[in-house]
């Protein structure tokens, strides 16, 4: 796919922040049950940080993020399956400012979703923005606050310290779309932790990146 060739470039001025985080980052001490209690205990106060997430308050803390974001595991609107076949087709066809327009829609029903998010940064280049640049940049915003908190749940390196991610798809988005992984050679379980073994297009040398999606696993039991 042609856009799949660009699509590094269209995000790499998103994620040099990340990145430069990312080398002296701390990380944050997760406990993913005490989350979904209290968003299920105290449901107004994650209605008040989704709100402020939606505004793209970057005065959020990171730990309030990631309740945003794991939180989310907690509530009604949790669907960690959900595929988008017409924004696909339309990015396949090449039709980037309607795959870019549904994405926009999606996201209202998917608030967190690293894919919706990733697709609206990508598409940019191919998108005449008019009078959108705040919608936008709104959206960049929240996939930069996103993706911070993801990568400060663990190193991925190790299986110990894996990146916590609230379904598959958000994990695939991470590694092909962030990691610009060449190929998923296999995976395995580990307890609750995905295996990936991996490898780049810059070098045939086999890596493993360890992801936590036991959210998504607690939903399908």
């Amino acid at each position: 796919m042609k856009l799949k060739q660009r699509i590094f470039f269209a995000v790499v001025a998103l994620f040099i922040a990340i990145g430069v985080r990312g080398q002296q980052r701390e990380y944050i001490d997760l406990d993913l049950n005490l989350i979904k209690v209290n968003v299920s205990m105290n449901p107004e106060h994650y209605k008040e940080l989704m709100s402020r997430y939606l505004a793209a308050d970057t005065t959020l803390r990171i730990d309030e993020v990631a309740t945003v974001y794991y939180g989310y595991a907690a509530t009604m609107d949790y669907a960690p399956d959900l595929t988008y076949p017409e924004i696909d087709a339309a990015i396949e066809a090449e039709d980037y400012s309607t795959a870019y327009n549904l994405s926009v829609e999606k996201v209202k029903e998917s608030p967190v979703s690293l894919r919706l998010l990733t697709n609206i940064v990508t598409l940019v280049p191919h998108i005449d923005l008019k009078n959108r640049i705040a919608e936008f940049m709104n959206l960049r915003t929240r996939l930069s606050m996103l993706i911070g908190t993801i990568l400060s749940t663990g190193t991925g390196i190790v299986s110990s310290s894996p990146i916590q991610v609230i379904s598959e798809d958000d994990m695939m988005v991470l590694l092909k779309d962030f990691f610009e992984v060449d190929k998923i050679v296999d995976r395995t379980k580990i307890g609750n932790v995905d295996a990936v073994k991996i490898t780049f297009s810059t070098s045939a040398r086999e890596h493993i990146l360890y992801f936590d999606k036991s959210l998504q696993d607690q939903y399908i039991q």
